[in-house]
């Protein structure tokens, strides 16, 4: 009897989740998404490591240059 209770409640998470999954504006999500995006494909966050290193280095060229 428990066994079926848990098939029967997974079933329910799944079909609830497919659901859910299928009335995503997904379009929306990507717009929201293109905000943590440079132009060059860098995430703000995730990449910021990176970000720092490219920044500083067109810092440095501009004060030689100015």
């Amino acid at each position: 009897m428990a066994a079926f209770l848990l098939l029967l409640f997974f079933c329910l998470v799944c079909g609830a989740g497919s659901y859910a999954l299928r009335h995503v504006d997904w379009r929306a999500v990507d717009e929201e998404n293109v905000r943590y995006y440079t132009a060059d494909g860098y995430h703000i966050y995730y990449d910021r490591k990176i970000l720092r290193r490219l920044y500083g280095e067109e810092a440095a060229a501009n004060e030689t240059n100015e």
